[in-house]
């Protein structure tokens, strides 16, 4: 049997918490994603008319639009909330389009194109709109007139793309994490035969990040969340984790001779900045890691997962 684990005090728990992770091999990559994207904003060469150029601009890369975004500081979804107003004003009642279909519609579709490149033109001024969105966001969408100068100013269109990437970059950042848990238990598997899985758990009525050995028998249950940045949702997934772990005390009760385990790995100052709800998932399982004490995942597994499990 592996070395037994001791769950840390709460504050202890955070004096080895990570704000904000630094992978080298993510910073290189954002920098050359950073880079491509400015370099394709300098060769765009735009056209007489406004309308045609903002047209051209939009279906020459993807990433373009979210530039365009960034310019007048309104998000993604806010766009696709006016967009479902003007296909509402148009009679077209169907569900929201997705950002890539959007974007997909923007590179085929001529006239689609530029119906939203007049959006960012006219801003407040378009008739389409007026009746249908609050001025207040119209006021937002207009692009400055001076935008087609603004894209060759690398210092200042560098930091917009960066900006536009920081969603994906923070993304990024907690595919990694989840890489080193999948990682761990993978070593796990090739050293000892105990295999994991992913899916929905019937104890607990959720989706289980990893469930050691299997979705049916899961001795070990392992939850990962790294965040940057705050949200109401965290609230959300703090009370959910903790339901499930009541869940798991209680079957742990009536089967004394199958005890189950719930890990969270949670870390980033996202968690940080939202204390209550940090205390909450630091309480709602057996064992709470961080990404300096992943370590502990592969004894804890080994302790707590029946050896007939073992195949090596």
């Amino acid at each position: 049997m592996a070395m037994a684990i001791a769950k840390p005090s709460f504050g202890d728990f955070i004096k080895t918490c990570t704000p904000l992770l630094k992978i080298p091999e993510l910073e290189q990559l954002m920098r050359e994603r950073v880079r491509g994207i400015v370099t394709g904003l300098l060769k765009f060469e735009s056209d007489t008319d406004p309308a045609q150029s903002l047209k051209q601009f939009l279906q020459k890369d993807e990433n373009f639009l979210g530039v365009l975004l960034a310019l007048t500081n309104l998000s993604q979804e806010k766009l696709l909330r006016i967009i479902t107003a003007q296909r509402f004003a148009a009679q077209d009642f169907g569900p929201e389009w997705s950002a890539p279909r959007i974007y997909a519609k923007i590179k085929q579709d001529d006239a689609f194109a530029e119906q939203i490149a007049r959006l960012f033109l006219e801003g407040r001024d378009s008739k389409l709109l007026a009746e249908q969105v609050a001025d207040f966001y119209l006021d937002q969408l207009s692009l400055p007139a001076n935008w087609s100068e603004i894209i060759r100013d690398q210092n200042l269109i560098g930091n917009i793309v960066r900006k536009k990437l920081a969603g994906e970059y923070t993304d990024q950042k907690g595919a990694f994490v989840e890489r080193q848990v999948r990682s761990i238990l993978d070593e796990v598997q090739q050293k000892h035969g105990v295999p994991n899985a992913h899916g929905q758990v019937r104890l607990v009525s959720k989706e289980i990040d990893y469930a050691i050995p299997s979705l049916e028998e899961p001795y070990v249950m392992v939850m990962v969340s790294y965040m940057e940045t705050t949200s109401s949702n965290q609230t959300t997934r703090a009370n959910e984790q903790q339901a499930m772990y009541q869940k798991i005390i209680g079957d742990n009760v009536r089967y004394p001779n199958n005890q189950r385990v719930f890990v969270n790995v949670v870390d980033g100052a996202g968690w940080l900045a939202r204390r209550s709800d940090l205390r909450k998932i630091y309480e709602g399982c057996h064992y709470c890691l961080n990404i300096q004490t992943l370590g502990q995942l592969e004894p804890i597994v080994l302790n707590h997962v029946p050896k007939k499990f073992f195949r090596k």
